[in-house]
Order: C-alpha cells, then structure tokens, then sequence
C-alpha cells in the first residue's frame, strides 16, 4: 500500500493519505479546508548511500569550505554539517553538544581542576574535541 502526498489549491496545504492499490481514494478531501480539489503531489525522495559512498562524501573538500580553524562559530557549524552528514551515527545531541562546546570556549570554560580546556593534552585547542 502507497502512500501518497497531496496538495490543496484552495489552502494550499501539503497531506499524505496510505491508499489500498494505485489509485487515489473515493471522497479525499483535505484535512484544513475539506475541499474536495486535491491533487496528487510529487513527494521527496530518500536515497540511502553505501558506506563507502558515505565515507567519499565526508572526504570532499566541499565538506571544509569556509572552514576557520581558528573561529569556534565557524568550527562549530562544520561539526554541525558534520553532524547531518554523520546522521544516527553522531547521535541525537550532537547540535546540543556542539552548543555547549562553542558555549564554553566563547566564555572562556575551565574543566574540574579549573583549567583551561585548551591546557587539556587530550583534547584540540577549539572545541575541545579528541
């Protein structure tokens, strides 16, 4: 059973209706305005990469593109890029994370023993990641 996205001239709302078989049911209307003038839209399409695709798209120079190793706001949308790319793997906090990094190295952030997060040997010098 498809499921199949439809558009509104009248309210221009965008809805998707699961159909039995290929054609669009009896009596559709749309959910906003109850007109009954949908039309069928063509929906977005999701194509899933191999890992090694994956892995070439993460290697692309584009990926470093207006890249500042020394601004934390710029390194910061690059882990942010990085993140979408990256998808389930980077897990569901990652934009949270990155806040909260680029949040402690603008406020100048100190660790436990109330050291510099950058005096740290195990972490880099902008947002403290290994």
């Amino acid at each position: 059973m498809p499921i199949y996205e439809y558009r509104c001239p009248d309210c221009h709302a965008r809805f998707q209706k699961l159909v039995s078989g290929f054609r669009d049911p009896e009596g559709l209307n749309c959910p906003r305005c109850n007109s009954t003038a949908v039309e069928r839209a063509v929906s977005r399409v999701s194509v899933v990469k191999s890992e090694e695709a994956h892995l070439d798209g993460l290697a692309n120079p584009s990926m470093f593109a207006g890249l500042d190793e020394n601004d934390p706001r710029s390194i910061a949308r690059w882990a942010k890029k990085l993140g979408k790319e990256l998808g389930d793997e980077a897990g569901e906090d990652w934009d949270e994370m990155v806040d909260q990094m680029l949040e402690e190295e603008m406020s100048g952030g100190t660790d436990d023993d109330g050291e510099s997060q950058g005096s740290n040997p195990t972490k880099s010098n902008n947002l403290g990641w290994v």
